[in-house]
């Protein structure tokens, strides 16, 4: 995602005022309170997944993303309040903000080969930004406790990249048809975690990432289980209703383009049913294709074909190339599967949920089904396989 370029001395993320947020509000301040921390003298919404502080030598700010408030508990705020708020109590916080940024950009995993001087400067500054960190990490422990605090940090590593990855998608195909952007962006991701469509994973590297990152909460974040970091509605930070205009701003923080044109998902034509997934579809059918040397039966055999012989069909595939193609049909048999299944179900009337709830969809009957979920429960049981291999057999089609 292109996040832009800001000037100098002024915060790195895009913001507008909350003040009309009066449950956020309230929480900043008990937060700041209850951990012996100054307010910050202003508290401001962005559009994406971060709570971040940030300081110039005359205020400090809190920018407190949407889409970390639509799914995480009130105590998670209230953890990453805290830490936040931390890391700008200083005399010369203007300082501290610019020196753990500038540490961050020399340790950053996706930075290109580091240079010999952002080495240089990775060591002078790390004794610092590990001392931070570990007094950002008390107070987000002593606002909601050590594990709500370490729940709080994991999930809002995976909402960040589940948000960018939703928006990503969403910006592709709307753009692509409409040159619009979706001003309900943030709506709909509401929608998709509320529904069950966003299944979040962590995985080694990320744990052991986020452990190294956060010391005093590392073992509480080894003992996290994935029922700890499902991302949910429930329990989340009451909000008030965004005017249009706001609405529209904190979607423009996250799009990839300046959109003079803005279209909600409802309007957006074929949201219901994206085009790229019957694309996608037919590319995985082809490959199965090549493996069996004859056409699939069905997305049932395609599906099963995925679930049950991913590795021969790499190899029948790609058998010069130690890696399949990491673009849209990536064989990764999980997603492959759920897109396979969408575009067959779609076909014969199904829907989604929500237009950004990819994989939950509902037929014309009222039947419902999470794929994703389906497609991980028939990769462990034949149980599950079987009631999906059943789901795509059916002749559903209308009459």
């Amino acid at each position: 995602m292109r996040y832009g370029s800001r000037a100098p001395g002024e915060p790195p993320f895009l913001g507008v005022p909350a003040g009309a947020q009066t449950e956020l509000l309230a929480l900043v301040a008990e937060v700041a309170a209850r951990v012996g921390v100054a307010r910050p003298d202003a508290v401001l919404l962005t559009g994406f997944g971060l709570i971040r502080s940030w300081a110039s030598r005359r205020r400090r700010l809190l920018l407190v993303g949407l889409p970390l408030l639509q799914c995480l508990t009130v105590d998670e705020v209230r953890a990453l309040v805290a830490h936040e708020l931390a890391v700008v109590n200083h005399r010369r916080a203007h300082l501290v903000v610019r020196l753990r940024m500038l540490h961050e950009e020399t340790v950053d995993p996706l930075a290109m080969v580091p240079s010999p001087r952002a080495e240089a400067i990775a060591r002078v500054t790390r004794d610092f930004a590990a001392a931070l960190e570990r007094t950002a990490d008390q107070a987000a422990s002593s606002a909601s406790g050590l594990h709500t605090a370490a729940r709080a940090v994991v999930k809002a590593d995976l909402a960040a990249f589940e948000f960018a990855d939703l928006a990503f998608d969403v910006e592709e195909q709307v753009w692509q048809r409409t040159s619009a952007g979706v001003q309900d962006l943030h709506a709909g991701w509401r929608e998709a975690v509320r529904s069950g469509a966003v299944v979040a994973t962590l995985d080694d590297d990320t744990r052991l990432g986020l452990m190294a990152r956060h010391p005093s909460l590392a073992g509480a974040i080894a003992s996290l289980s994935p029922a700890h970091v499902a991302l949910r509605v429930a329990d989340s930070l009451e909000l008030g209703p965004l005017p249009p205009d706001q609405e529209r701003e904190l979607a423009r923080h996250v799009l990839r383009r300046d959109n003079g044109q803005w279209v909600t998902f409802a309007a957006a034509p074929g949201a219901d049913r994206p085009g790229w997934l019957d694309r996608q579809a037919r590319a995985v059918t082809e490959q199965v294709a090549t493996l069996l040397r004859r056409p699939p039966l069905g997305p049932a055999e395609v599906v099963e074909v995925l679930l049950t012989r991913l590795d021969e069909l790499v190899a029948a595939n790609w058998s010069a190339q130690p890696e399949p193609p990491a673009e849209p049909e990536e064989l990764d048999g999980t997603p492959s599967a759920v897109v396979v299944a969408e575009a067959a179900l779609t076909a014969l009337g199904w829907r989604r949920v929500h237009p950004a709830a990819a994989g939950v969809l509902v037929s014309p009957d009222g039947e419902q089904h999470n794929l994703t979920l389906l497609v991980r429960a028939a990769l462990d049981t034949p149980a599950a396989l079987a009631v999906l291999l059943e789901l795509l057999s059916r002749d559903q089609r209308p009459t």
